[in-house]
């Protein structure tokens, strides 16, 4: 069976063991008179999602909201799975990534250039009928009956990021806009893909957290974020610090292989627990960490000359 997490004020976090690692993706069930579930992870945890929400006894036809904090596919992945699975459940999404829960060709396509076989570990993206989502906004609410979501856009990560803050709890779910978190390390790493990475935008939507003085700060990836650390800082921290070793590597080459090895070596301290522990090292990978960060930061230092 899944294991679930109780947190804060009723909210409790589903770990859905994407690729058969657990404290990878979470999935976060919000209580209300109308339940909402932030992040669907990819298609090939639907079931173990809903596995988990049916083993805290709540209804499937209950579950009245999916709620993605962008569309790629390890967080939104399994919503045209789940509407099925979740018969009153409408998908939520930021408007500017609406389209292509509708119609997924286009990002399904990209998915695979990015990823080839590694495609796997997520699955195909079913398309979402129209009538079964709902496009939103930055200040938009979710109402769950009383408890509100209230919508944060927060582009950076993606053009299409959005955070969410529960009106109860006080809590930001704050999709990869601050990064991967290991909570079994400790270790936090910016979370930069090609092709919208945009670190200015990325520096911003932090601010923007900040300033609603969030009561805590769940991360998909995985987990609520430590209440003894800025994490805030580290992530602002971590983009920046990033972004000035790719910038000072450019200066020797632009190779996307080189880049990585060299980012790599010279943040190999800050993340010597992951490369201690090969359990930790295979989740840190998973996500093609540093290709991934060089690629995105790599798109955006030459797109602004």
């Amino acid at each position: 069976m899944p294991r679930t997490i109780p947190l804060d004020d009723g909210i409790i976090a589903i770990d859905t063991e994407m690729g058969g690692l657990s404290d990878l993706v979470a999935g976060y069930l919000i209580p209300g008179d109308r339940p909402a579930i932030f992040e669907t992870g990819p298609a090939t945890v639907a079931s173990t999602l809903a596995a988990g929400v049916e083993q805290l006894g709540i209804p499937a036809s209950d579950i009245a909201y999916l709620v993605c904090s962008h569309i790629h596919l390890d967080h939104a992945g399994g919503a045209g799975d789940l509407v099925g699975t979740f018969p009153n459940a409408t998908v939520v999404v930021h408007q500017q990534g609406a389209r292509h829960m509708a119609d997924p060709s286009k990002l399904m396509a990209s998915a695979e250039r990015v990823f080839g076989a590694g495609m796997a570990m997520f699955g195909p993206l079913k398309p979402v009928p129209g009538d079964r989502l709902r496009a939103v906004e930055d200040g938009d609410v979710i109402d769950l009956g009383g408890r509100r979501l209230e919508v944060i856009y927060a582009p950076g990560h993606a053009r299409h990021h959005m955070a969410v803050q529960d009106s109860s709890s006080g809590v930001l779910f704050v999709g990869d806009s601050m990064g991967v978190y290991l909570p079994e390390a400790g270790v936090l790493r910016p979370a930069t893909p090609p092709p919208d990475f945009d670190l200015e935008l990325a520096l911003e939507s932090l601010e923007k957290y900040r300033k609603r003085s969030p009561a805590g700060i769940y991360f998909t990836h995985f987990g609520p974020a430590p209440a003894d650390r800025d994490m805030l800082a580290e992530a602002g921290e971590r983009l920046v610090r990033f972004g000035d070793i790719i910038r000072e590597e450019m200066a020797t080459s632009t190779d996307l292989d080189y880049l990585a090895s060299r980012l790599e070596e010279r943040t190999r301290e800050d993340y010597a627990i992951v490369y201690e522990r090969p359990e930790l090292l295979a989740k840190f990978e998973s996500l093609n960490a540093f290709r991934s960060s060089v690629a995105g930061y790599l798109r955006y230092f030459q797109t602004r000359g």
